[in-house]
């Protein structure tokens, strides 16, 4: 596997003294060009903060996260964040949302012509375009989350960086979003691998979404427990998921994982239960 996304050795701290609390320890994962990688673990296990580093939101305190080969030191265009609770300009209508956010990172590199017709295509692609003049107060959940989809798409990152990003969905959304993202994703792949880091709660989605699932062990000071391949052919049939002998191995053991707890990981390995 060709490198592209390096965490080493990740460490963060919060507050100071005996105030300080240890959110992850010494977290290393390598991820390929391309990739679709899920952190599953419970609440409080650093998974978001993992998150956090990756886009460059917050600093680590020990370790590194590399892209490409480079060290990140900051937010960049390179790096695209979907948030749970949608993160839209509530003044600004649907089109200017997505507009906005590709004028911002292409500026004068891109005739507005062109920035006009990238964000009709992902609004298109989300099926968005007939809502182009709506507020985000004027749409569903579903819908939001869908510009928010379209916006991150749009400013063609490398690295996609999903925060449970369907976790306030109802499951028939959800499932529908899921179809969305990963026909985005496909395409995307076609002129340029897009690389997919997503958090989750949700065990299904994790596997139904992902090539690796990275499993973390409960704070503090969380580490990875253990990395399961999801050896599933491309593309998925979900329904057909449900009776598939390697899907059911694979929502077995990271059952057996999460109830575990892993207070005190000690292993990460990589697993694949085919």
């Amino acid at each position: 596997m060709s490198v592209y996304l390096r965490l080493d050795r990740l460490g963060k701290e919060f507050g100071r003294g005996r105030e300080k609390s240890v959110a992850i320890q010494d977290v290393s994962l390598d991820v390929a060009q391309g990739e679709f990688v899920a952190l599953i673990g419970h609440s409080g296990c650093g998974k978001s903060t993992v998150l956090n580093l990756v886009a460059g939101l917050q600093e680590p305190t020990t370790g590194q996260v590399l892209l490409d080969g480079n060290r990140v030191a900051g937010p960049g265009a390179d790096r695209a964040m979907v948030f749970q609770n949608y993160s839209l300009l509530p003044w600004l209508t649907v089109f200017d949302n997505v507009y906005q956010a590709v004028d911002a990172v292409f500026g004068n590199l891109m005739p507005r012509y062109r920035k006009h017709g990238v964000t009709e295509r992902y609004l298109r692609m989300v099926s968005l375009w007939d809502h182009r003049t709506k507020r985000p107060s004027q749409l569903s959940g579903g819908m939001r989350q869908r510009v928010s989809i379209a916006r991150a798409f749009a400013v063609q990152p490398r690295v996609l960086l999903l925060d449970e990003p369907f976790g306030a969905l109802d499951a028939l959304t959800k499932g529908s979003l899921h179809e969305e993202l990963l026909h985005m994703w496909s395409s995307e792949a076609q002129r340029r691998p897009q690389t997919v880091l997503m958090v989750t709660h949700d065990i299904d989605e994790a596997i139904y979404l992902s090539d690796r699932i990275v499993v973390m062990g409960n704070g503090p000071a969380a580490r990875v427990a253990e990395v399961i391949g999801v050896p599933l052919e491309r593309p998925r049939d979900k329904r057909e998921l449900m009776h598939d002998r390697t899907f059911l191995l694979i929502k077995e053991r990271l059952l057996e994982l999460l109830e575990e707890g892993f207070s005190k990981p000690t292993y990460q390995s990589e697993a694949s239960a085919a």
